[in-house]
């Protein structure tokens, strides 16, 4: 049967008090069967030497079996946490291997890291499912409505636009970013202008028009700051209204025909 690390603490303190107790009694065994005092002398010294020697070889055992069991058992330990901490939480932990390598008190704590980083995984599925879920939900929304939605992010960087948006400005459809790209100039004296305006100064700014001949009709621009959970701005939402063509009523679409 293997001992654990504290059953093995048990077995070298109690070897110690025995050897304090067999030395106790050669001791007296050797004062009440003296010969002569001289020679008792010797031999009570002789077995207080072995004594303290053989306590000598258990102290020492203890001092140096205890750091270099806790380094072992604290080091696997460790470098679980260390993974942890550094966002790694698919890490293989095999109960079984550290079922034979190491002592049952920490294989406790091994297998209930194992259980934690088994909820951790369990919980980042349901939120990257949730995410994704609501996700979905909101371009649905943004690619319904008859707005069009640019997102970009504080460095001018497009993050997200509705296809109302692709499909009026078909320019804006394959760039990367609008403070580094030269647009047509409905683009660049427009959309551009109004979105440096807000990213230069991080607030957003009041709605105002242009007129986009292919569509014979103004557009209004209007925008949305990001913010962060401290409130830094960390990118900005502009709104393009008036892009889908208004339904004539019944008495204009008569009249045409």
């Amino acid at each position: 049967m293997k001992l654990s690390f504290t059953g093995k603490l048990r077995l070298l303190i109690i070897l110690m008090f025995i050897v304090v107790i067999i030395q106790a009694g050669i001791i007296l065994h050797l004062i009440n069967n003296s010969i002569g005092i001289s020679q008792m002398k010797l031999d009570v010294q002789n077995t207080i030497f072995i004594g303290l020697f053989i306590q000598f070889i258990l102290t020492l055992s203890i001092i140096f079996y205890v750091p270099i069991f806790l380094h072992k058992a604290f080091s696997e330990i460790h470098t679980i946490i260390k993974d942890i901490t550094q966002g790694v939480y698919t890490i293989d932990i095999d109960l079984d291997s550290y079922e034979t390598t190491i002592d049952k008190e920490f294989y406790v704590i091994i297998s209930l890291l194992k259980d934690m980083l088994k909820s951790i995984l369990t919980f980042d599925k349901l939120k990257k499912e949730k995410i994704v879920e609501h996700h979905n939900r909101i371009v649905s929304i943004l690619n319904l409505t008859d707005n069009g939605f640019i997102i970009v992010d504080i460095k001018g960087n497009f993050v997200y636009m509705n296809e109302k948006v692709t499909d009026t400005f078909p320019a804006l459809s394959d760039k990367t970013n609008i403070i580094e790209t030269n647009f047509p100039p409905e683009i660049e004296n427009n959309i551009k202008k109004y979105t440096l305006k807000i990213l230069n100064s991080r607030t957003k700014q009041e709605q105002q028009q242009f007129f986009v001949p292919s569509l014979k009709r103004h557009i209004i621009l209007n925008s949305a700051m990001i913010r962060d959970v401290a409130g830094q701005p960390t990118g900005a939402i502009i709104a393009l209204t008036n892009l889908e063509k208004r339904k004539q009523n019944k008495e204009d679409e008569l009249n045409q025909t």
